[in-house]
Protein backbone atom coordinates (compact mmCIF):
# COMPACT_ATOMS: atom_id res chain seq x y z
CA UNK A 1 0.00 0.00 0.00
CA UNK A 2 2.36 2.68 0.35
CA UNK A 3 4.24 1.92 -2.46
CA UNK A 4 1.14 2.41 -4.44
CA UNK A 5 0.18 5.67 -2.60
CA UNK A 6 4.23 6.88 -3.70
CA UNK A 7 3.36 5.53 -7.03
CA UNK A 8 -0.08 7.80 -7.11
CA UNK A 9 1.11 10.98 -5.56
CA UNK A 10 4.14 11.39 -8.17
CA UNK A 11 1.90 10.78 -11.15
CA UNK A 12 -0.65 13.65 -9.94
CA UNK A 13 3.26 15.87 -9.13
CA UNK A 14 3.93 15.26 -13.09
CA UNK A 15 0.35 16.34 -14.25
CA UNK A 16 0.39 19.20 -11.93
CA UNK A 17 3.93 20.15 -13.56
CA UNK A 18 2.50 19.63 -17.06
CA UNK A 19 -0.30 21.98 -16.71
CA UNK A 20 1.92 24.58 -14.47
CA UNK A 21 4.49 24.43 -17.44
CA UNK A 22 1.30 25.60 -20.19
CA UNK A 23 0.26 28.89 -18.23
CA UNK A 24 0.58 31.61 -19.73
CA UNK A 25 2.79 34.77 -17.91
CA UNK A 26 0.15 37.87 -18.28
CA UNK A 27 2.11 40.74 -19.73
CA UNK A 28 3.11 43.90 -17.25
CA UNK A 29 0.27 46.33 -16.58
CA UNK A 30 1.71 49.39 -18.72
CA UNK A 31 2.12 46.99 -21.63
CA UNK A 32 -2.00 46.76 -21.26
CA UNK A 33 -2.52 50.30 -21.09
CA UNK A 34 -0.59 51.05 -24.01
CA UNK A 35 -2.39 48.43 -25.89
CA UNK A 36 -5.19 49.94 -25.10
CA UNK A 37 -4.32 53.14 -26.05
CA UNK A 38 -2.91 51.75 -29.01
CA UNK A 39 -6.62 50.04 -29.85
CA UNK A 40 -8.75 52.99 -29.35
CA UNK A 41 -6.39 55.66 -31.63
CA UNK A 42 -6.70 52.72 -34.16
CA UNK A 43 -10.62 52.25 -33.83
CA UNK A 44 -12.14 54.39 -31.55
CA UNK A 45 -15.27 51.94 -32.46
CA UNK A 46 -13.68 48.97 -30.38
CA UNK A 47 -15.20 50.01 -26.99
CA UNK A 48 -15.64 46.79 -26.20
CA UNK A 49 -12.42 45.46 -26.43
CA UNK A 50 -10.86 49.06 -25.48
CA UNK A 51 -12.78 48.49 -21.87
CA UNK A 52 -11.56 45.20 -21.78
CA UNK A 53 -7.79 45.64 -22.13
CA UNK A 54 -8.38 48.97 -19.66
CA UNK A 55 -9.60 46.43 -17.29
CA UNK A 56 -7.03 43.55 -17.60
CA UNK A 57 -4.70 47.08 -16.85
CA UNK A 58 -6.53 47.87 -14.20
CA UNK A 59 -5.68 44.38 -11.76
CA UNK A 60 -2.18 43.84 -13.51
CA UNK A 61 -1.21 46.96 -11.96
CA UNK A 62 -3.05 45.87 -8.34
CA UNK A 63 -1.88 42.93 -8.57
CA UNK A 64 1.90 44.18 -8.91
CA UNK A 65 1.26 47.47 -6.96
CA UNK A 66 1.83 49.92 -9.93
CA UNK A 67 0.05 53.01 -8.66
CA UNK A 68 0.72 55.52 -11.80
CA UNK A 69 -0.28 52.36 -14.54
CA UNK A 70 -3.40 52.04 -12.23
CA UNK A 71 -3.96 55.53 -11.87
CA UNK A 72 -4.13 56.26 -15.36
CA UNK A 73 -5.70 53.26 -16.48
CA UNK A 74 -8.85 53.92 -13.93
CA UNK A 75 -9.10 57.59 -15.75
CA UNK A 76 -9.29 56.30 -18.75
CA UNK A 77 -11.61 53.69 -17.97
CA UNK A 78 -13.92 56.24 -16.05
CA UNK A 79 -13.96 58.60 -18.66
CA UNK A 80 -15.24 55.94 -20.74
CA UNK A 81 -18.15 54.69 -18.32
CA UNK A 82 -18.66 58.06 -17.52
CA UNK A 83 -22.66 58.30 -20.17
CA UNK A 84 -23.08 54.03 -19.31
CA UNK A 85 -22.26 53.53 -16.09
CA UNK A 86 -21.93 56.53 -13.46
CA UNK A 87 -21.61 54.52 -10.59
CA UNK A 88 -18.67 52.49 -11.75
CA UNK A 89 -17.06 55.82 -13.46
CA UNK A 90 -17.27 57.38 -9.69
CA UNK A 91 -15.89 54.40 -8.08
CA UNK A 92 -12.96 54.34 -10.27
CA UNK A 93 -11.91 57.94 -10.17
CA UNK A 94 -12.20 58.18 -6.66
CA UNK A 95 -10.03 55.22 -6.24
CA UNK A 96 -7.68 56.64 -8.38
CA UNK A 97 -7.63 60.02 -6.78
CA UNK A 98 -7.03 57.72 -3.49
CA UNK A 99 -4.26 56.28 -4.91
CA UNK A 100 -2.47 59.02 -6.24
CA UNK A 101 -2.94 60.84 -2.64
CA UNK A 102 -1.32 57.79 -0.85
CA UNK A 103 1.34 57.13 -3.16
CA UNK A 104 4.32 59.24 -4.13
CA UNK A 105 5.44 57.65 -7.18
CA UNK A 106 2.54 59.02 -8.92
CA UNK A 107 2.83 61.92 -11.57
CA UNK A 108 1.36 65.09 -9.51
CA UNK A 109 0.29 66.19 -13.31
CA UNK A 110 -2.44 63.77 -12.76
CA UNK A 111 -4.37 64.99 -9.95
CA UNK A 112 -5.74 67.83 -12.29
CA UNK A 113 -6.84 64.95 -14.16
CA UNK A 114 -8.57 63.05 -11.52
CA UNK A 115 -10.35 66.13 -10.08
CA UNK A 116 -11.43 67.48 -13.83
CA UNK A 117 -12.96 63.84 -14.01
CA UNK A 118 -14.87 63.91 -10.64
CA UNK A 119 -16.13 67.05 -10.91
CA UNK A 120 -17.58 66.39 -14.54
CA UNK A 121 -19.29 62.97 -12.36
CA UNK A 122 -20.68 65.62 -9.70
CA UNK A 123 -21.91 67.83 -12.36
CA UNK A 124 -23.45 65.20 -14.03
CA UNK A 125 -25.43 63.77 -10.71
CA UNK A 126 -26.14 68.12 -10.35
CA UNK A 127 -23.66 68.47 -7.17
CA UNK A 128 -22.79 71.46 -8.73
CA UNK A 129 -20.73 72.64 -5.23
CA UNK A 130 -18.99 70.08 -5.13
CA UNK A 131 -17.90 70.21 -8.89
CA UNK A 132 -17.13 73.98 -8.82
CA UNK A 133 -14.58 73.44 -5.56
CA UNK A 134 -13.09 70.54 -7.69
CA UNK A 135 -13.05 72.61 -11.07
CA UNK A 136 -11.33 75.33 -8.95
CA UNK A 137 -8.60 73.22 -7.94
CA UNK A 138 -7.31 73.23 -11.39
CA UNK A 139 -7.05 76.86 -11.76
CA UNK A 140 -3.87 76.45 -10.03
CA UNK A 141 -2.32 74.21 -12.97
CA UNK A 142 -1.55 76.46 -15.89
CA UNK A 143 -2.25 73.39 -18.02
CA UNK A 144 -5.28 73.08 -16.71
CA UNK A 145 -6.69 76.68 -16.71
CA UNK A 146 -8.42 76.73 -19.75
CA UNK A 147 -10.14 73.70 -18.89
CA UNK A 148 -11.24 74.35 -15.64
CA UNK A 149 -12.46 77.91 -16.78
CA UNK A 150 -14.33 76.31 -19.50
CA UNK A 151 -15.89 74.43 -16.65
CA UNK A 152 -16.84 76.88 -14.86
CA UNK A 153 -18.24 79.07 -17.09
CA UNK A 154 -20.76 76.11 -18.32
CA UNK A 155 -21.67 75.87 -14.48
CA UNK A 156 -22.51 79.10 -14.79
CA UNK A 157 -24.73 78.33 -17.98
CA UNK A 158 -26.18 76.04 -16.62
CA UNK A 159 -27.51 77.96 -13.51
CA UNK A 160 -28.68 80.73 -15.69
CA UNK A 161 -25.74 83.29 -14.77
CA UNK A 162 -24.78 84.16 -18.90
CA UNK A 163 -23.01 87.44 -17.37
CA UNK A 164 -21.09 85.36 -14.97
CA UNK A 165 -20.34 82.75 -17.39
CA UNK A 166 -19.55 84.99 -20.17
CA UNK A 167 -16.71 86.58 -18.03
CA UNK A 168 -15.42 83.17 -17.12
CA UNK A 169 -15.09 82.13 -20.74
CA UNK A 170 -13.10 85.42 -21.71
CA UNK A 171 -10.22 84.42 -18.81
CA UNK A 172 -9.38 81.90 -21.28
CA UNK A 173 -5.97 82.57 -23.21
CA UNK A 174 -6.48 82.69 -27.01
CA UNK A 175 -4.94 79.54 -27.61
CA UNK A 176 -7.33 77.80 -26.08
CA UNK A 177 -10.04 79.86 -28.57
CA UNK A 178 -7.88 79.25 -31.23
CA UNK A 179 -7.51 75.51 -30.77
CA UNK A 180 -9.01 72.53 -32.25
CA UNK A 181 -10.77 71.95 -29.18
CA UNK A 182 -14.25 72.32 -29.76
CA UNK A 183 -15.69 72.49 -25.98
CA UNK A 184 -13.88 75.92 -25.45
CA UNK A 185 -15.45 76.91 -28.02
CA UNK A 186 -19.10 75.93 -27.57
CA UNK A 187 -19.33 76.90 -24.27
CA UNK A 188 -18.40 80.65 -25.14
CA UNK A 189 -20.68 80.71 -28.12
CA UNK A 190 -23.30 79.26 -25.66
CA UNK A 191 -22.42 82.72 -23.19
CA UNK A 192 -22.78 84.81 -26.01
CA UNK A 193 -25.93 83.32 -27.00
CA UNK A 194 -27.42 83.57 -23.20
CA UNK A 195 -25.92 87.16 -23.21
CA UNK A 196 -27.82 87.85 -26.84
CA UNK A 197 -24.71 88.54 -28.50
CA UNK A 198 -25.86 86.35 -31.04
CA UNK A 199 -23.49 87.86 -33.91
CA UNK A 200 -20.38 86.96 -32.05
CA UNK A 201 -22.19 83.60 -30.85
CA UNK A 202 -23.16 82.86 -35.03
CA UNK A 203 -19.59 83.44 -36.10
CA UNK A 204 -18.49 81.18 -33.11
CA UNK A 205 -21.49 78.36 -34.48
CA UNK A 206 -20.40 78.95 -38.08
CA UNK A 207 -17.11 77.40 -37.64
CA UNK A 208 -17.87 75.05 -35.94
CA UNK A 209 -20.68 73.89 -38.17
CA UNK A 210 -17.31 73.00 -40.62
CA UNK A 211 -16.41 70.52 -37.91
CA UNK A 212 -15.65 67.07 -39.10
CA UNK A 213 -17.52 65.27 -36.15
CA UNK A 214 -21.48 64.81 -36.33
CA UNK A 215 -22.25 65.48 -33.06
CA UNK A 216 -20.73 68.86 -33.42
CA UNK A 217 -21.91 70.32 -36.59
CA UNK A 218 -25.76 69.28 -35.24
CA UNK A 219 -25.52 70.86 -32.15
CA UNK A 220 -23.72 73.97 -34.23
CA UNK A 221 -26.88 73.88 -36.80
CA UNK A 222 -29.19 73.70 -34.16
CA UNK A 223 -28.16 76.96 -32.06
CA UNK A 224 -28.09 78.45 -35.76
CA UNK A 225 -31.13 78.07 -36.33
CA UNK A 226 -31.92 79.42 -32.60
CA UNK A 227 -30.15 81.72 -33.85
CA UNK A 228 -31.64 82.56 -36.86
CA UNK A 229 -35.38 82.09 -35.29
CA UNK A 230 -34.26 85.32 -32.98
CA UNK A 231 -33.01 87.45 -35.74
CA UNK A 232 -36.00 86.34 -37.63
CA UNK A 233 -33.78 85.24 -40.74
CA UNK A 234 -36.02 82.77 -42.36
CA UNK A 235 -33.90 82.12 -45.62
CA UNK A 236 -31.35 81.12 -42.94
CA UNK A 237 -33.43 78.73 -40.89
CA UNK A 238 -34.85 76.31 -43.49
CA UNK A 239 -30.88 75.76 -44.40
CA UNK A 240 -29.86 75.40 -40.94
CA UNK A 241 -32.98 73.00 -40.01
CA UNK A 242 -31.84 71.34 -43.18
CA UNK A 243 -28.53 70.57 -41.81
CA UNK A 244 -29.58 70.05 -38.60
CA UNK A 245 -31.79 67.22 -40.15
CA UNK A 246 -28.99 65.71 -41.80
CA UNK A 247 -26.18 65.83 -39.03
CA UNK A 248 -28.92 64.05 -37.08
CA UNK A 249 -29.39 61.80 -39.27
CA UNK A 250 -25.63 60.88 -39.68
CA UNK A 251 -25.22 60.85 -35.30
CA UNK A 252 -28.25 58.43 -35.48
CA UNK A 253 -26.13 55.83 -38.04
CA UNK A 254 -22.86 56.61 -36.61
CA UNK A 255 -24.09 55.29 -33.12
CA UNK A 256 -26.10 52.29 -34.69
CA UNK A 257 -22.83 51.28 -36.60
CA UNK A 258 -20.88 51.75 -33.00
CA UNK A 259 -23.94 49.60 -31.49
CA UNK A 260 -23.38 47.14 -33.71
CA UNK A 261 -19.94 47.20 -33.23
CA UNK A 262 -19.97 46.97 -29.45
CA UNK A 263 -22.50 43.82 -29.53
CA UNK A 264 -20.63 42.23 -31.99
CA UNK A 265 -17.30 42.65 -30.24
CA UNK A 266 -19.20 41.84 -26.85
CA UNK A 267 -20.46 38.35 -28.72
CA UNK A 268 -17.01 37.69 -29.68
CA UNK A 269 -15.80 37.72 -26.65
CA UNK A 270 -17.98 36.35 -24.50
CA UNK A 271 -16.93 33.01 -27.35
CA UNK A 272 -13.92 33.92 -26.63
CA UNK A 273 -14.45 33.34 -22.28
CA UNK A 274 -16.67 30.59 -23.48
CA UNK A 275 -13.56 28.62 -25.22
CA UNK A 276 -11.15 29.89 -22.37
CA UNK A 277 -13.55 28.44 -19.96
CA UNK A 278 -13.99 25.35 -21.49
CA UNK A 279 -10.98 24.30 -21.55
CA UNK A 280 -10.22 25.36 -17.99
CA UNK A 281 -12.98 23.05 -17.04
CA UNK A 282 -11.96 20.42 -19.62
CA UNK A 283 -8.32 20.25 -18.07
CA UNK A 284 -9.59 20.24 -14.45
CA UNK A 285 -12.08 17.73 -15.45
CA UNK A 286 -9.03 15.72 -16.39
CA UNK A 287 -7.10 16.86 -13.67
CA UNK A 288 -9.94 15.51 -11.53
CA UNK A 289 -10.61 12.31 -13.30
CA UNK A 290 -6.75 11.38 -13.18
CA UNK A 291 -6.82 11.78 -9.15
CA UNK A 292 -10.34 10.52 -9.04
CA UNK A 293 -8.92 7.20 -10.31
CA UNK A 294 -6.27 7.16 -9.00
CA UNK A 295 -7.88 7.33 -5.33
CA UNK A 296 -10.80 4.76 -6.54
CA UNK A 297 -7.55 2.54 -7.10
CA UNK A 298 -6.04 1.95 -4.11
CA UNK A 299 -9.39 2.75 -1.77
CA UNK A 300 -10.80 -0.45 -4.05
CA UNK A 301 -7.87 -1.87 -2.23
CA UNK A 302 -9.20 -1.70 1.51
CA UNK A 303 -13.15 -1.37 0.82
CA UNK A 304 -14.94 -4.47 2.23
CA UNK A 305 -17.75 -5.68 0.08
CA UNK A 306 -20.39 -5.98 3.20
CA UNK A 307 -20.01 -1.70 2.75
CA UNK A 308 -21.53 -1.20 -0.68
CA UNK A 309 -24.89 -2.49 0.22
CA UNK A 310 -25.19 0.03 3.53
CA UNK A 311 -23.84 2.66 0.94
CA UNK A 312 -25.76 2.42 -2.16
CA UNK A 313 -29.47 2.28 0.39
CA UNK A 314 -28.16 5.19 1.80
CA UNK A 315 -27.73 6.88 -1.57
CA UNK A 316 -30.79 5.59 -2.59
CA UNK A 317 -32.44 7.10 0.83
CA UNK A 318 -31.32 9.85 0.23
CA UNK A 319 -31.67 10.78 -3.43
CA UNK A 320 -35.67 9.80 -2.35
CA UNK A 321 -35.08 12.17 0.13
CA UNK A 322 -34.25 14.66 -1.82
CA UNK A 323 -36.11 14.43 -4.37
CA UNK A 324 -39.89 14.49 -2.05
CA UNK A 325 -38.13 17.98 -0.68
CA UNK A 326 -37.76 19.23 -4.41
CA UNK A 327 -41.12 18.52 -4.76
CA UNK A 328 -42.46 19.85 -1.99
CA UNK A 329 -40.23 23.17 -2.50
CA UNK A 330 -41.57 23.61 -6.40
CA UNK A 331 -45.14 22.87 -5.08
CA UNK A 332 -44.65 25.76 -2.11
CA UNK A 333 -43.25 28.20 -4.45
CA UNK A 334 -45.81 27.83 -7.32
CA UNK A 335 -48.45 28.48 -4.43
CA UNK A 336 -46.60 31.31 -3.46
CA UNK A 337 -45.88 32.54 -6.97
CA UNK A 338 -50.20 32.58 -7.69
CA UNK A 339 -50.71 34.37 -4.34
CA UNK A 340 -48.38 37.21 -5.11
CA UNK A 341 -49.31 37.32 -8.63
CA UNK A 342 -53.14 37.86 -7.64
CA UNK A 343 -51.93 40.40 -4.90
CA UNK A 344 -50.66 42.63 -7.23
CA UNK A 345 -53.32 42.69 -9.77
CA UNK A 346 -55.54 43.58 -7.14
CA UNK A 347 -53.01 46.27 -5.78
CA UNK A 348 -52.56 47.42 -9.22
CA UNK A 349 -56.24 47.95 -9.89
CA UNK A 350 -57.47 49.27 -7.04
CA UNK A 351 -54.47 51.92 -7.54
CA UNK A 352 -55.52 52.49 -11.33
CA UNK A 353 -59.33 53.14 -9.98
CA UNK A 354 -58.02 55.57 -7.40
CA UNK A 355 -56.11 57.18 -10.06
CA UNK A 356 -59.46 57.21 -12.06
CA UNK A 357 -61.09 58.35 -9.86
CA UNK A 358 -58.52 61.52 -8.92
CA UNK A 359 -58.23 62.12 -12.56
CA UNK A 360 -61.69 62.86 -13.05
CA UNK A 361 -62.30 64.63 -9.69
CA UNK A 362 -59.15 67.26 -10.77
CA UNK A 363 -60.08 67.56 -14.19
CA UNK A 364 -63.49 68.79 -13.47
CA UNK A 365 -62.48 71.05 -10.28
CA UNK A 366 -59.11 72.58 -11.16
CA UNK A 367 -59.31 76.29 -12.58
CA UNK A 368 -56.63 76.50 -15.08
CA UNK A 369 -57.96 73.15 -16.80
CA UNK A 370 -61.59 74.61 -16.43
CA UNK A 371 -60.19 76.96 -18.70
CA UNK A 372 -58.36 74.46 -21.20
CA UNK A 373 -61.19 72.72 -21.69
CA UNK A 374 -63.76 75.70 -22.94
CA UNK A 375 -64.67 75.94 -26.50
CA UNK A 376 -65.02 78.97 -28.98
CA UNK A 377 -62.08 81.14 -30.45
CA UNK A 378 -60.88 83.02 -26.84
CA UNK A 379 -57.35 82.64 -26.83
CA UNK A 380 -56.49 80.29 -23.82
CA UNK A 381 -53.19 81.50 -23.18
CA UNK A 382 -51.48 80.70 -19.61
CA UNK A 383 -49.52 82.67 -17.37
CA UNK A 384 -46.47 81.12 -15.65
CA UNK A 385 -48.32 80.70 -12.54
CA UNK A 386 -50.77 78.77 -14.14
CA UNK A 387 -48.03 76.57 -15.66
CA UNK A 388 -46.51 75.57 -12.18
CA UNK A 389 -50.29 75.03 -11.26
CA UNK A 390 -50.83 72.44 -14.48
CA UNK A 391 -47.53 70.74 -13.41
CA UNK A 392 -48.09 70.67 -9.95
CA UNK A 393 -51.57 69.42 -10.84
CA UNK A 394 -50.45 66.52 -13.59
CA UNK A 395 -47.60 65.32 -11.15
CA UNK A 396 -50.19 64.72 -8.50
CA UNK A 397 -52.19 62.39 -10.71
CA UNK A 398 -49.41 60.64 -12.99
CA UNK A 399 -47.10 60.04 -9.76
CA UNK A 400 -44.58 62.76 -11.32
CA UNK A 401 -44.79 62.11 -14.84
CA UNK A 402 -43.28 65.72 -15.31
CA UNK A 403 -40.58 65.14 -12.94
CA UNK A 404 -39.06 61.90 -14.69
CA UNK A 405 -39.51 63.78 -17.64
CA UNK A 406 -37.36 66.40 -16.82
CA UNK A 407 -34.90 64.07 -15.41
CA UNK A 408 -35.03 61.82 -17.92
CA UNK A 409 -34.66 64.79 -20.59
CA UNK A 410 -32.89 67.49 -18.95
CA UNK A 411 -31.87 69.04 -22.48
CA UNK A 412 -35.55 69.69 -23.13
CA UNK A 413 -36.56 73.56 -23.55
CA UNK A 414 -39.41 74.57 -21.10
CA UNK A 415 -41.56 74.54 -24.19
CA UNK A 416 -41.00 71.17 -24.81
CA UNK A 417 -42.32 70.00 -21.31
CA UNK A 418 -45.00 71.92 -21.31
CA UNK A 419 -46.42 70.78 -24.89
CA UNK A 420 -45.56 67.31 -23.37
CA UNK A 421 -47.49 68.40 -20.46
CA UNK A 422 -50.40 69.64 -22.55
CA UNK A 423 -50.27 65.88 -25.07
CA UNK A 424 -50.32 63.97 -21.71
CA UNK A 425 -53.54 65.95 -20.54
CA UNK A 426 -55.37 64.42 -23.65
CA UNK A 427 -55.80 67.78 -25.26
CA UNK A 428 -56.51 68.30 -28.74
CA UNK A 429 -54.66 70.18 -31.99
CA UNK A 430 -57.03 72.37 -31.70
CA UNK A 431 -56.93 73.72 -27.70
CA UNK A 432 -53.30 73.60 -28.14
CA UNK A 433 -53.17 75.46 -31.10
CA UNK A 434 -55.73 77.84 -29.35
CA UNK A 435 -52.95 78.08 -26.11
CA UNK A 436 -49.97 79.05 -28.21
CA UNK A 437 -51.73 81.41 -31.02
CA UNK A 438 -50.85 78.83 -33.80
CA UNK A 439 -52.18 77.11 -36.47
CA UNK A 440 -53.17 73.41 -35.86
CA UNK A 441 -50.65 72.35 -38.57
CA UNK A 442 -48.34 74.00 -36.63
CA UNK A 443 -48.88 71.71 -33.63
CA UNK A 444 -48.37 68.78 -35.46
CA UNK A 445 -45.41 70.03 -36.75
CA UNK A 446 -44.21 70.74 -33.18
CA UNK A 447 -45.23 66.98 -32.14
CA UNK A 448 -43.36 65.61 -35.05
CA UNK A 449 -39.97 67.69 -34.33
CA UNK A 450 -40.22 66.68 -30.72
CA UNK A 451 -41.31 63.16 -31.21
CA UNK A 452 -37.94 62.73 -33.44
CA UNK A 453 -35.66 64.62 -32.21
CA UNK A 454 -36.29 65.00 -28.64
CA UNK A 455 -37.24 61.29 -27.79
CA UNK A 456 -35.54 59.95 -30.99
CA UNK A 457 -38.49 58.01 -32.16
CA UNK A 458 -38.40 57.73 -35.79
CA UNK A 459 -41.78 55.64 -36.82
CA UNK A 460 -44.44 57.96 -38.61
CA UNK A 461 -47.47 55.63 -37.42
CA UNK A 462 -46.51 56.01 -33.29
CA UNK A 463 -48.13 59.51 -32.52
CA UNK A 464 -46.25 61.45 -29.40
CA UNK A 465 -49.33 60.75 -27.40
CA UNK A 466 -48.08 57.59 -27.13
CA UNK A 467 -44.55 58.13 -27.00
CA UNK A 468 -45.29 60.67 -23.62
CA UNK A 469 -47.70 58.34 -22.09
CA UNK A 470 -45.36 55.41 -21.75
CA UNK A 471 -42.69 57.82 -19.97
Amino acid sequence: MPKNLRKAFLFIAMILAVIACNVRRESSADALLLSAERLHAASPDSVKAYEDLLRKALRQAETTDDRQTFVKAALKLSAQLQWTNEAEAMFLAEHALEAASESSDVDEALKPQIYLAIGALNEQKGDTSKARKLYQQCMKQPAYRNTALCRLANLSLNAGDGASALRLAHQMTLEAADSADIEPLFVLANCYLQCDSLEQARRIYERLALHANSKTRYAAARHLAEIAIQQRRIDDLSACLDSAFGCAETVFFEALQQKDTYFRATLEQERRNERSAYRQRLAVWVLAGVVLVVLLAVALLVVVARHRRIISQQRLATAESMRLMAEERLRHEAAEREREAREAEERITQQQQKVNLLQRFILDKNEVLQRLREGGDHKKQLSAREWHEVEQMLDSITDGFVARLRKLHPEFREEDVQLCMLTRMNLSNQVIASIYIITVSAVKHRKLKLKKDGFGVLDPERPLDDVVAKI
